[in-house]
Parts: C-alpha cells; sequence; structure tokens
C-alpha cells in the first residue's frame, strides 16, 4: 500500500508543476520576451524619466513667478 502513496505523491506533484507551468505561460509573449531582455526596464526608465522632466518644467514656471529676494531688495531702496 505504500507503493501506492508514493506513486500518487509523485503524480499529485507532476500535475501541480504543469499547472504552475501553465499559469507562469498566460503572460503575452511580448511582455514575457521585453522580461527577459530588459527592455520592460528600458521603457520604464524612459518614462520615469520625462516624468521628471515634466515636473522640472512645471517647478521651473512655479519660480518663475516668484520674485527673488534680491530683486525685492532693489525695489524697496
Amino acid at each position: 500500500m505504500k507503493h501506492g502513496y508514493s506513486r500518487r505523491f509523485c503524480m499529485v506533484l507532476v500535475v501541480a508543476a504543469v499547472g504552475l507551468c501553465m499559469i507562469g505561460g498566460c503572460d503575452s509573449g511580448k511582455e514575457a520576451i521585453d522580461e527577459a531582455t530588459g527592455n520592460r526596464a528600458l521603457k520604464q526608465y524612459h518614462k520615469s524619466k520625462k516624468d521628471i522632466e515634466k515636473i522640472a518644467e512645471k517647478q521651473a514656471k512655479r519660480y518663475e513667478g516668484i520674485p527673488d529676494d534680491e530683486q525685492k531688495e532693489d525695489k524697496e531702496q
């Protein structure tokens, strides 16, 4: 009877392994390739870089509207 138990256990492991492989393979091929080659990280880097540039432009516009302390002192004198 122990022999039957070990055989069932092996079959359960095989089925579980196949199931995990099927679940992992559900990603689209393009996404899996991008992840493996590092293209996904590169795309995220470029997107983040553009976002940072937009934020820097907004901050520059915001600070252009604020007069400097030196300009205030010149106007007061």
